[in-house]
């Protein structure tokens, strides 16, 4: 499966989160994916996931193609989603 930033500044869709912790968050083996209605013809998850250092983020992929996804915006979880993403964690 390939990830791929978008081609725009960073600070838009990146939201004080690095490149390297979006590909960690990415790579976490406990990622929660969650199916997002789009009006684009296009599947789109958000994924809540953490980094190597505990961080934990949201993460929005669009499918490009069949195995190929655009990073179109990223940001740290807040304090309610954090608290849901814990406990799911636990359950898995």
């Amino acid at each position: 499966m390939g990830y791929h930033f978008r081609d725009v500044d960073e600070a838009e869709y990146l939201h004080d989160v690095t490149k390297a912790e979006v590909m960690q968050a990415l790579a976490y083996p406990r990622r929660w994916p969650q199916r997002i209605e789009s009006k684009l013809d296009a599947r789109v998850l958000q994924i809540f996931s953490r980094t190597t250092e505990s961080r934990a983020v949201a993460v929005v992929v669009i499918q490009v193609d069949h195995w190929d996804w655009l990073i179109y915006a990223v940001r740290p979880l807040k304090v309610d989603e954090s608290a849901e993403y814990t406990v799911w964690e636990a359950q898995q």
